[in-house]
C-alpha cells in the first residue's frame, strides 16, 4: 500500500518551500528523489525546495535543539543554508506546536542558526529574524568566466566590483549600475560556471534615491531564478556595506519583497513567511 504524507506549504517573498515535520526516524527515508517529484511545477506540487526538520533532535554542545533542516533543492542536490527557508521551517514549527510565538535553535547543514519568530499582519503570516551568523570569505572560482559575450549587461560580465560571501552557503555579489537589465537565466549560468561546486549569483546595485537600500536580481544554485533569496539578500548586504554602499541597516528589494539585513559581526535577516496550503503526497 502507498503511504500518504502531508506536507505543508510556505514562501518567503514567494522564495516556496514544501516543509515535512516528523521525528527522525520518519524522515530517515526521505531524499532527493521525493524533492524532485515534489518539487516539479507541472507534475508534483511545485517548489524552489524541500524541507525536512526533524522535531526529536537531541541537544549538541551549543545547548538544546528544536529542529534538525535539511534543505534538498527543487532539483534534488543538498543545500546548506536558506535564510528564506529556516523562516518556512520556523513557521511549520510554531503552527505544530499551535502558537504563532518562539524563539528556535535550528540546526542546518551550514551550522546552528537562531530564529524569533512572531504574529505577522494576518494569521497565515509570521515575521521573524533570523541570526545567519558570521559572513566569512566566499570560494575562489576555478575558472574565469567567457570573456567573448554578445551581452555584457544581461551578463553582468563588466560588474564594479565582485566578491564571494560565504554564509553557510556560497555565494558571488556582483555590483552593476542597473540590476533590472541582468538577466538570471543568462548571467547565473555565465557566472555559476566558474565554479565546480557551484555557487548563488546575485547581481546588485543601490536603488537610486533611497539611503541603505539595495536591488537584487537573482540565480540560486540548484533552483534557477528565484523570486527571493534570504541569504543572498544577507550577502549583497555585506558586500555593499564592505563596499562602503550603505550603513548597518539595510533593505534589499527583490523581485518577490524585500527584507531587512543588520550588518555587523553577525549579520542578522529579518522577513516575512506565508502559509500557503497543506497537501497530501505519495512517498
Amino acid at each position: 500500500m502507498t503511504s500518504r504524507l502531508r506536507l505543508t506549504k510556505h514562501h518567503g517573498l514567494g522564495n516556496d518551500f514544501l516543509v515535512l515535520l516528523g521525528p527522525r526516524a520518519d524522515l530517515a527515508a526521505i531524499g532527493p528523489d521525493h524533492a524532485v517529484r515534489w518539487c516539479d511545477r507541472h507534475t508534483g506540487v511545485g517548489a524552489d525546495g524541500l524541507l525536512l526538520g526533524v522535531v526529536d533532535a537531541e541537544p549538541d554542545e551549543g545547548g538544546p535543539v528544536d529542529l534538525v533542516m535539511t534543505l534538498f533543492n527543487a532539483d534534488g542536490s543538498r543545500a546548506e543554508m536558506s535564510g528564506n527557508g529556516i523562516r518556512c521551517l520556523a513557521q511549520a514549527e510554531v503552527d505544530r506546536r499551535g502558537t504563532d510565538t518562539a524563539d528556535l535553535r535550528i540546526v542546518t547543514d551550514g551550522g546552528p542558526r537562531t530564529v524569533r519568530v512572531r504574529p505577522g499582519p494576518d494569521a497565515r503570516t509570521v515575521v521573524a529574524a533570523v541570526d545567519m551568523g558570521p559572513a566569512g570569505p566566499g570560494p575562489t572560482a576555478d575558472r574565469a568566466p567567457a570573456a567573448d559575450v554578445d551581452d555584457p549587461v544581461a551578463l553582468a560580465a563588466e560588474p564594479k566590483q565582485s566578491l564571494t560571501v560565504d554564509l553557510g552557503n556560497p555565494h558571488l555579489v556582483l555590483l552593476v549600475d542597473d540590476p533590472s537589465a541582468a538577466d538570471p537565466r543568462r548571467f547565473g549560468p555565465h557566472w555559476e560556471a566558474g565554479y565546480d561546486a557551484g555557487i548563488n549569483v546575485h547581481v546588485i546595485g543601490p536603488t537610486p534615491g533611497a539611503d541603505d537600500e539595495l536591488a537584487m536580481a537573482i540565480w540560486e544554485r540548484g533552483a534557477g531564478p528565484t523570486l527571493a533569496c534570504g541569504t543572498g539578500a544577507t550577502a549583497a548586504a555585506h558586500a555593499a556595506h564592505v563596499w562602503g554602499l550603505v550603513g548597518r541597516r539595510v533593505v534589499v528589494q527583490m523581485p518577490g519583497g524585500h527584507v531587512e539585513v543588520e550588518v555587523g559581526d553577525r549579520l542578522t535577516l529579518h522577513g516575512p513567511s506565508v502559509r500557503i496550503a497543506t497537501v497530501e503526497v505519495e512517498a
